[in-house]
């Protein structure tokens, strides 16, 4: 579910993406209402979703940190039938491209993450990029009942260089939160977190998505953000 978004990386900036904000529901309030997760998930894979977005945050330019806005497309394209880590799965490509502008400059922005998941009940089984191979220690079950206050650790994913699994990155433990809805007709808030750790296991970027889901299980996103030592990136749905 774009899980580990920092593989969006910005070409020219280096920089990361991931997520963050959100409006629609009340971080400190618990709620009984039952939501399903799972089943948001599954429609999220297979119809996929997009927004328009800003884009916002501060970049390393010449060893200053320089701050740069810009603006662009998330698009999460409807799933398709794939094999990933010698498992048959559904593969899902969330791209965001737009333009940047910082220090006076204007250059494009494009990247793109590819998800796994698993056939049977859509449980996360890695990503890929250009530059990593990302595989679930055990494929990451999303609860089929969240209620507003709830959280959880989903799992942890062991980071590669290549499908080979030759060469180790690291880990990132992926971990959950939902936000209780501001009344019984809004969407709950539900929060992706992403710890990205080395191979000395130093936490070296911190990933937050932040998605909202309906009663009936529709997710959309809300908005992203992710910071590591190359700058901090901000994405906002429109």
């Amino acid at each position: 579910m774009q899980i580990v978004p920092r593989t969006l990386t910005a070409a020219c900036f280096g920089l990361l993406f991931s997520a963050c904000g959100g409006n629609g529901y009340n971080a400190a309030a618990p709620s009984s209402a039952n939501f399903d997760l799972q089943t948001g998930i599954a429609k999220m894979v297979t119809n996929g979703l997009s927004a328009n977005v800003s884009l916002s945050g501060m970049v390393s330019v010449n060893g200053v940190s320089t701050a740069f806005t810009g603006s662009g497309t998330f698009t999460r394209a409807p799933a398709i039938n794939a094999t990933f880590n010698g498992t048959v799965a559904s593969s899902q490509t969330t791209t965001v491209a737009g333009t940047i502008t910082t220090a006076g400059q204007t250059a494009p922005y494009s990247t793109s993450v590819t998800d796994y998941y698993a056939s049977s009940d859509d449980a996360f089984l890695g990503e890929v990029s250009g530059s990593e191979y990302d595989v679930a220690q055990t494929p990451l079950i999303f609860p089929t009942m969240v209620v507003g206050g709830s959280s959880g650790i989903l799992g942890t994913l062991s980071r590669y260089t290549n499908s080979s699994m030759s060469v180790s990155l690291g880990t990132a433990q992926v971990s959950y939160s939902v936000m209780a809805p501001v009344d019984s007709g809004s969407p709950i808030g539900v929060v992706v977190t992403t710890k990205i750790f080395d191979t000395q296991n130093t936490l070296i970027e911190t990933d937050v998505t932040n998605y909202t889901m309906t009663s009936s299980s529709v997710i959309a996103l809300s908005s992203a953000s992710a910071q590591n030592q190359s700058g901090t990136l901000m994405v906002t749905a429109q």
